[in-house]
């Protein structure tokens, strides 16, 4: 491999610890001279390391040669790597879009808490053969949620005890939803039913808190990249967030739109061997950023623009609906490249693509 610097310093880094291994060499030689050191990870050892320009490596792609491993083989790898220009630096954000970031990143493990609590009293209720679902279009509904403190606690389920707190637009009768009632349920089923339906309101009130305090705070930092995407369609307020958490204000880090997909995981990896090309699917990418396209594209294809309507239906017509979603989270990604790069508002025409734009010519 050629070399290409001079002097590289290749870190591991754990939680007690980093280990660094520095090769210092001219060019023509492959064999440099290594130090090796140790320094703890509290910020005053941390301060007594040296000063380096630092570029954060993704780990899959710096991979060692199986055999032994070792902390200091592991740094001297990563030192090998630099001296030679193979390691890629991540992209870092901003101070700013780390703080967004974070506050997007929470919201999302609040949902996905609200989803584990609807799963755990789906569960208590099919367990109980109580059928409520067959008759309420939500049981986390008014009526819903009014019919399940009942269970919890204890009350006598009759006809005139339900009268009252059915919604007026539950169009299930109080006999009908009294013979879906009729279950079997336990002190401990009644118990956890409390503790799942108590853990999903505090869960709700959290995700409500934080995305009021998302908003505020993409509101006063980034309000014309918001404005921008919200334009989109598919793309609702907290998904304009998303977005802007995961790639920023702008897209400088970012050579393509191709680079931005394939960051973004929404592009087909590439998979040939012996001359024959094999399916391959899309690529790991930002999870975070990944599903909310998917998402976003999906409402997108869905929805009544002519530009992602036509695509979805295109290939969901030839292939699946998941493949057309994918095809319109990729061609969300390059819609909010060109407006983050260019600052212009999106265009429903332009976005047809000339093949499109001809036909409707």
């Amino acid at each position: 491999m050629e070399v290409m610097v001079e002097t590289c310093c290749g870190i591991d880094v754990h939680q007690k610890s980093i280990v660094c291994c520095i090769l210092d060499g001219p060019l023509d030689t492959n064999k440099p001279k290594k130090q090796h050191r140790t320094f703890g990870t509290t910020t005053k050892k941390l301060r007594e390391a040296l000063t380096l320009t630092l570029i954060l490596a993704n780990p899959q792609h710096i991979k060692n040669l199986p055999g032994k491993k070792t902390d200091m083989n592991d740094a001297e790898w990563i030192a090998q790597l630099g001296r030679c220009g193979l390691i890629h630096p991540s992209y870092i954000p901003c101070e700013e879009v780390q703080q967004l970031r974070l506050l997007t990143r929470r919201r999302k493990a609040y949902t996905e808490r609200i989803t584990q609590c609807k799963n755990e009293i789906h569960n208590i209720l099919q367990r109980a053969n109580i059928k409520l679902t067959s008759y309420l279009s939500d049981i986390y509904g008014i009526t819903g949620i009014t019919l399940l403190e009942m269970f919890i606690d204890g009350e006598v389920i009759t006809e005139q005890t339900i009268l009252p707190k059915i919604h007026g637009k539950v169009k299930a009768t109080a006999a009908e939803l009294v013979e879906a009632m009729d279950g079997k349920l336990s002190f401990e089923d009644r118990f956890l039913l409390g503790q799942s339906l108590e853990h999903y309101r505090h869960s709700v009130n959290q995700v409500e808190e934080i995305t009021v305090v998302i908003k505020q705070y993409v509101l006063e930092r980034f309000e014309r990249e918001y404005n921008l995407l919200i334009e989109l369609p598919g793309v609702s307020a907290i998904v304009a967030c998303v977005i802007l958490s995961e790639i920023g204000p702008n897209v400088e880090a970012f050579k393509s739109q191709g680079n931005l997909a394939s960051w973004a995981g929404v592009c087909p990896g590439s998979y040939e061997s012996a001359g024959i090309k094999k399916s391959s699917h899309t690529t790991q990418g930002n999870k975070y950023l990944k599903s909310i396209l998917f998402q976003a594209g999906g409402t997108a294809g869905r929805s009544k623009d002519e530009a992602f309507h036509n695509l979805y239906a295109r290939i969901s017509g030839r292939s699946s609906k998941m493949k057309a979603i994918i095809a319109c989270a990729h061609k969300m990604i390059r819609v909010i490249y060109k407006i983050l790069s260019t600052g212009e508002h999106y265009d429903a025409k332009k976005a047809l693509g000339l093949r499109q734009q001809a036909r409707a010519n």
